[in-house]
């Protein structure tokens, strides 16, 4: 997995280092102590008061009115008497002065606050994360992202949202609003931000947002503004998600969507291989899957896919009360799933004999046929009880089993890595734990494509021989500059598609039979050229320039930076391998190309068309 990109990229200073740490450690100490301290001070000035006034020379006060006067220490002409002054009250009048001060300027704060915090995002917000929605997703990332030293600033339309304060104790900065409207995205400096994260709860209204944001980011900004926009429903989010890859932007704004749900599938199948391991011995491996609430439904595409890549065929069984039902539909929505997967159904209701005996993992001759079991039931309880129902039996003791929950740090989670291991061999797999962080956010789909360009030039150039290049090393390891290279590869991936009337659809699952994309002749030809073009111009806006020498990066010389043309072979081969690949590049992403219009006749006869 690639390491987050955002702290390597952004700079945090000594001082806001030094405030996280506060915060994280003392801040909450003083917070909870803060009213403790305030009222011990006001009940000693009220004592001393008393004392004070009791022995005030020349007066004679009793408890009653001594007591009476010390209250009025605390208002604003409180405490006047002639010399010579008690040492008592001397101390009651100024610990009621600071005091009165004191609320005085908390109750100015808030009342005053949100003018206060606006004035401090314009002042001190770039380069940060903007999060749209404060619900458990937004308040997970707005800490998520706090937590790696990254200023944030949450909008929310609910004024009495009860996570607001939590943020705001963390110093997360809180702007009240619409995010639709771009003047609330104004206030929180969005058009400035480094990342857009979208969670306001609703589809149309995080495309809203993402809409709206793009058209308030400045044109000459350095750097672009990566909207990672939320969509729940699966389908639209496999189409949008195709179409934000193609799209041909012309301002510095990155739009990547993702789904919750589909990203921990992915997850989820990298921590818990289970199935997706090759058994031999001629068996197909089973998957057992009790509901499709949540991460149940892009579970399963994510195992048939992962299948499909192998060229083998997976079983995969639906069980839980309604496992007829939910395989139909699964069917109508994925009718390509029977191609890739041989799928079962095994009704059983929530406390039948089926589940409470895990008969539900038995094949017909009585023996355990199921290797994995992943539990996804809206209810974490009921999760948990099928888990140990599935668990309990000795001859299905063997088969893991993974519980899919919500936050893998609380609740059943906790409950299943409780001390002792009397829950061994089942698994808990927090869903927003693992699939709302900021190392996943910002890797998006361009994050995907640029991982998998530098794969392929890394498999050309050991074919090549060129074992000594210092540029044949894992993603992890590589410096910045040539993983924004392969970067800016992505980002130009729509405008490529675009100049050969090719777009991105949605990878279906199945159809095995189904006919690999491969490019007219000429399209190869034409996509390295632009692919070139687009090199050598993010080069020279870096300020480098042309040389006859070999190339000097201390002094920003390149000899390639010429024209198609007068390229080597050799180097013509470069640009033309990654597109080449990249049906290859885009599949493994999770999408294939579709011509959208017949390719002009030069490209068909091999012709270059001008860029």
């Amino acid at each position: 997995m690639a390491r987050m990109a955002a702290p390597e990229q952004l700079d945090v200073s000594r001082w806001r280092h030094l405030r996280h740490r506060y915060r994280e450690t003392a801040g909450p100490l003083v917070r909870e102590l803060r009213p403790i301290a305030v009222l011990s001070l006001a009940v000693l000035a009220l004592v001393l008061g008393t004392i004070g006034y009791m022995r005030l020379h020349g007066a004679h006060y009793d408890v009653l009115d001594a007591g009476y006067r010390s209250i009025t220490l605390f208002g604003v002409l409180g405490g006047t008497v002639e010399p010579p002054v008690p040492w008592q009250l001397q101390v009651a009048r100024i610990l009621a002065a600071l005091l009165t001060v004191y609320a005085a300027v908390r109750a100015a704060l808030a009342l005053w606050r949100e003018h206060a915090e606006l004035l401090r995002i314009r002042l001190f917000s770039r380069d940060h994360v903007v999060i749209a929605g404060l619900g458990r997703s937004g308040q997970r990332l707005a800490f998520a992202f706090h937590d790696v030293h990254l200023r944030v600033v949450v909008i929310e339309k609910d004024a009495d949202n009860p996570l607001i304060p939590s943020c705001r104790d963390r110093g997360i900065s809180v702007v009240r609003g619409d995010a639709t409207d771009a003047a609330i995205l104004r206030h929180a400096r969005t058009g400035h931000a480094r990342y857009l994260v979208v969670v306001c709860g609703e589809d149309s209204v995080n495309v809203d947002v993402a809409t709206a944001a793009r058209a308030i980011v400045p044109p000459g900004r350095g750097g672009a503004l990566t909207a990672l926009v939320h969509v729940d429903d699966l389908g639209l989010w496999q189409a949008l998600q195709a179409e934000a890859v193609a799209l041909s932007v012309d301002i510095p704004f990155r739009l990547e969507l993702f789904n919750v749900y589909e990203t921990a599938a992915r997850q989820l199948l990298d921590r818990h291989a289970g199935v997706v391991l090759p058994h031999g011995g001629g068996r197909r491996p089973h998957a057992l899957i009790i509901g499709l609430d949540g991460i149940g439904e892009p579970l399963v595409l994510a195992l048939a896919r992962v299948w499909q890549a192998w060229g083998e065929e997976l079983r995969i069984t639906l069980a839980g009360p309604a496992a007829d039902a939910e395989l139909a539909a699964l069917l109508a929505r994925h009718p390509g799933l029977a191609d890739v997967a041989e799928l079962d159904a095994r009704p059983a209701a929530l406390g039948s004999a089926a589940l409470r005996t895990a008969e539900v993992m038995l094949g017909p001759d009585g023996t355990t046929d199921v290797d994995a079991a992943y539990v996804c039931l809206a209810r974490e309880s009921d999760a948990m009880a099928v888990a140990l129902h599935l668990h309990g039996p000795a001859e299905t003791r063997h088969v893991p089993v993974v519980v899919a929950v919500e936050d893998q740090s609380a609740g059943v989670a906790t409950a299943l890595t409780s001390e002792g291991g009397a829950f061994a061999g089942i698994e808990a797999f927090g869903v927003l734990t693992s699939a709302l962080s900021p190392e996943l956010l910002v890797r998006g789909t361009n994050e995907v494509l640029a991982r998998a360009k530098h794969d392929e030039w890394v498999r050309h150039a050991r074919a090549a021989g060129r074992a000594d290049d210092p540029s044949l090393r894992p993603w992890e390891e590589l410096p910045e500059s040539l993983k924004e290279s392969n970067r800016r590869f992505a980002d130009g991936i729509g405008a490529k598609l675009e100049a050969a009337g090719l777009v991105l659809v949605p990878a279906p699952v199945g159809r095995k039979d189904a006919e690999p994309f491969t490019f007219l002749p000429g399209e190869v030809e034409q996509l390295a050229r632009g692919e070139h073009e687009r090199w050598a111009a993010d080069l020279e806006r870096d300020g480098w320039r042309h040389t006859d020498g070999p190339k000097d990066p201390e002094r920003r010389l390149h000899p390639m930076l010429v024209p198609w043309e007068q390229l080597p072979e050799e180097e013509r081969d470069k640009d033309r391998d990654p597109i080449r690949e990249l049906p290859d590049m885009l599949a493994r992403a999770g999408f294939r190309l579709y011509r959208a219009r017949t390719a002009p006749a030069t490209v068909q006869a091999g012709v270059l068309e001008p860029s």
